[in-house]
């Protein structure tokens, strides 16, 4: 009971944050997100990374000091002094590779951020529906309290006025503690439930437009998991051109200048010197890049045909779901009309002395269930169109 205050009072601290709508409950469950947070952190990184790929070197310069002389031998008065500067220059196309690397990498970012957006709006979707099934069944278990509080009292008078036995009244009565129990578990459970979308978004009110309206649709290539898939291609196929245009290290060109004299007597003399470094390409160095390289574009290719596969199939169950769930509620409606129309009925032959109080009590818990099933099934509805949305790729 502690635990439960515990949870209760924690939950009325954040109260205060109101979603106003799906899309604002969407916002405040990604600012909540670490993943998200270090995604969108990642833009600055895909920005350093197009700066670098648009210099004028791929690396940084090097400035080159250096003294001779032959004072700890001969001491005959050399002296030699250099300064000069090597510059890395860019292979022929690794440059252009470069940007179009950053280039997917930008766009690869993008649809990561998109992607994870459109996964945090389903778990928001789940846990929504979660809150208003446990919020429906409340409802239904008081109304269910009251009524059997009402049927407890009028079968205790008529006990008393020696019209039911004690044995009636003692069912009547463990009807009402039933229904108060149900309460008191589901309340609990609501508690758990709005405590996993607080977790999420940092509030337990929900949005006022979460029921969604939904159409089935073939599988777009706009789907945000779709777009993610392809462009991890993109990004690394890439890759796989900054490996083959890049087979050895950078050159260098290096710029320097030197003053020297040969002996104490010499006059100092000045020259300049160009000098072009160039490492060589090896397997060692290239093969283990290569390799690496076309291992994720193979990676990413074999993920997109299994994102695609999965995303037709979650589709297709979704609107098979959907369809069953509109069948669903149409016959669980039509049973709560029938059961309804029959507990009145009944209803009415027990106050007339008619039919005894454990007809009743089937009667009403019939009625209660198939309550309970059209209400439960309301809420399987409005969460089956959420899950099309989903399937789909449709972001609040």
């Amino acid at each position: 009971m502690r635990h439960t205050l515990l949870i209760f009072v924690g939950l009325l601290l954040i109260q205060p944050v109101y979603a106003a709508s799906l899309r604002t409950a969407l916002d405040q469950a990604w600012e909540k997100n670490p993943q998200a947070q270090t995604l969108e952190a990642k833009r600055a990184e895909s920005i350093a990374q197009g700066v670098a790929a648009n210099s004028l070197v791929p690396g940084a310069p090097v400035v080159i000091l250096g003294h001779r002389n032959d004072q700890l031998n001969s001491n005959a008065g050399v002296r030699e002094w250099e300064a000069g500067i090597a510059l890395p220059i860019w292979l022929p196309g690794q440059r252009d590779a470069r940007q179009r690397q950053a280039k997917a990498g930008r766009g690869g970012l993008e649809a990561n951020i998109l992607a994870l957006r459109l996964r945090l709006a389903g778990e928001l979707r789940e846990a929504i529906w979660q809150v208003r099934q446990v919020e429906a069944q409340i409802r239904l278990d008081e109304a269910r309290t009251l009524t059997a509080k009402k049927l407890a009292e009028d079968v205790a008078k008529r006990v008393r006025a020696g019209e039911l036995a004690k044995t009636d009244l003692n069912l009547a009565q463990n009807e009402w503690r039933t229904a108060q129990a149900a309460v008191l578990q589901n309340r609990n459970r609501l508690l758990q439930a709005q405590q996993a979308y607080a977790t999420l978004t940092g509030t337990t009110v929900l949005p006022d437009d979460s029921a969604e309206s939904a159409q089935s649709k073939p599988l777009s290539d706009d789907h945000p998991l779709m777009e993610e898939a392809r462009l991890a291609i993109e990004v690394a196929q890439a890759q796989v051109r900054v490996a083959s245009q890049s087979r050895r290290d950078n050159p260098e060109l290096e710029l320097s200048t030197r003053r020297a004299r040969g002996n104490l007597n010499d006059p100092y003399a000045s020259t300049v010197a160009l000098a072009l470094r160039l490492p060589l390409a090896t397997d060692a160095r290239n093969l283990p890049l290569t390799s690496a390289a076309q291992t994720a574009l193979t990676s990413a290719q074999s993920e997109y045909t299994r994102t695609r596969l999965t995303l037709e199939y979650q589709r297709q169950q979704a609107d098979q779901a959907l369809q069953a769930a509109d069948q669903l509620l149409d016959l669980t409606r039509q049973q709560r009309t029938a059961s309804g129309e029959n507990l009145d009925l009944i209803q009415k032959s027990f106050s007339l002395g008619e039919s005894g109080l454990f007809t009743l009590l089937r009667a009403r818990t019939a009625a209660f269930e198939a309550e309970q099933a059209y209400n439960q099934q309301e809420i399987a509805q409005a969460l089956s169109r959420a899950r099309l949305n989903q399937a789909q790729g449709v972001l609040p």
